[in-house]
């Protein structure tokens, strides 16, 4: 009688462990599942909206963007497009990766003009994470239904799950070797991953060499005009150097200014001019234009 009880007993735990590891998936088949539980409990067509998952941003943008790719995929609903919900996430100010209220969920259902919104979380549960898929009616705010997963970690969630490595301030050192290397057209700043600051450089040499070719090639000796593109020339190429070795402190240390920057262009072009100034109708225009 003892035999049997502890083989009943370990019979029963077997089961348990197997009935455990059953209901373990991942994550990738734990949105799949979700997406088939859907199509069983809403009606076709119906026009749904993937509104939001409460979870850590990589992972709440994984779930959401995959979740909608089968739903749209899968061609039993009309989803809203991802863009118009983007919009109304900005205008309404609420976070795709946070709670959001069953009733505002139902205002923004309303204004996206979808019958029923999906939403979902997923929270630690020891070395194990428990994800939910809930639908809920726009119009009449029923809870059509909730589907619940033990997700467990695999590749693709630790990849989600790994924290981010802060990247490490430059030193005053790197940021002057930078700049040093920054009067190879730029070259430093496309090392550092720079490549506005690289473009802009290169740019830059690029018109002072144009200026000097002009100068050398296009104008007589006893035109008025030489000197002038020359002169030009050495004052951009002497801004696009001191540009070069500023530019490395303004990029890792105050990306406003760098963005402000990046919108300042300059250019060159040749002009007409009358006949009786000095530069006997050539002459060069110097601008730059500030976008803000």
């Amino acid at each position: 009688m003892r035999k049997a009880f502890i083989g009943v007993c370990l019979f029963g735990l077997v089961t348990i462990i197997v009935s455990g590891q059953e209901g373990t998936v991942t994550l990738d088949k734990g949105i799949k599942g979700s997406m088939l539980y859907l199509v069983e409990r809403l009606d076709p067509d119906t026009k749904v909206a993937v509104l939001n998952f409460s979870a850590d941003p990589a992972v709440s943008n994984y779930v959401i963007e995959e979740l909608t790719a089968n739903l749209v995929n899968g061609g039993n609903f009309i989803v809203v497009d991802r863009s118009e919900l983007e919009l109304l996430q900005r205008e309404m100010n609420f976070q795709l990766s946070g709670e959001v209220s069953d009733e505002s969920a139902q205002s923004i259902g309303k204004r996206l003009g979808a019958q029923t919104i999906i939403s979902g979380s997923l929270s630690p549960l020891g070395n194990r994470w428990r994800m939910r898929i809930k639908a809920l009616e726009v119009e009449t705010a029923k809870i059509q239904g909730i589907q619940a997963y033990t997700i467990k970690r695999d590749t693709v969630l630790s990849s989600l799950l790994q924290p981010k490595v802060a990247k490490r301030p430059k030193t005053t050192g790197e940021k002057i070797g930078t700049g040093a290397v920054n009067i190879i057209l730029g070259l430093g700043s496309y090392l550092e991953g720079d490549i506005t600051g690289g473009l802009t450089l290169t740019a830059g040499y690029a018109v002072a060499a144009g200026l000097f070719v002009i100068e050398a090639t296009a104008l007589d000796w006893d035109n008025p005009a030489v000197g002038v593109p020359a002169t030009i020339g050495i004052t951009v190429a002497g801004a696009t150097i001191v540009y070069g070795i500023v530019r490395p402190f303004i990029y890792n240390r105050n990306p406003k200014i760098a963005t402000l920057l990046d919108n300042m262009h300059f250019d060159i072009a040749p002009v007409s001019v009358s006949a009786h100034d000095i530069f006997h109708g050539a002459g060069f225009r110097l601008g730059y234009t500030l976008r803000f």
